[in-house]
């Protein structure tokens, strides 16, 4: 059986320990810690990885993020609108190319001496840009 050296010795115990060794594990600790944080900023070539490196800067950097994802989508609203526009243009400028030869077309066939042969080939001309315009409609 074990007897204890000194009379009172389980009532008080003593625990020996290295402050020294304990300090210089948390520092290294808390330095490593710093170190994987640098090498992650390093390696993915911005100052804010996660979070908790810079709360407000992280919140500014999504708001202008999400702006630029905004103003791309308008500038793909406004090309869309351009080309739209520009197709437009060139159907109104197809009819209005064909209204000015009917109207001519109209004028010439009024003319007295046009022959009728000259007439029926105006009046054809005049029934295919119709054809065209209701076709283009």
């Amino acid at each position: 059986m074990f007897a204890p050296p000194v009379p009172g010795w389980c009532d008080a115990m003593v625990i020996a320990s290295n402050m020294v060794a304990s300090q210089v594990a948390r520092t290294l600790g808390s330095l490593t810690s710093e170190m994987s944080s640098s090498l992650s900023r390093l390696s993915a070539g911005s100052r804010i990885v996660s979070p908790a490196d810079d709360p407000g800067g992280l919140a500014l950097s999504m708001k202008f993020s999400a702006e630029i994802r905004r103003i791309g989508a308008a500038r793909s609203n406004v090309a869309n609108t351009t080309s739209y526009s520009q197709t437009q243009d060139g159907y109104l400028t197809t009819i209005d190319s064909a209204l000015r030869r009917m109207s001519e077309l109209a004028t010439l066939s009024t003319d007295s001496t046009k022959t009728s042969a000259e007439v029926t080939a105006y009046n054809t001309e005049f029934v295919e840009l119709k054809s065209v315009i209701t076709t283009a409609a």
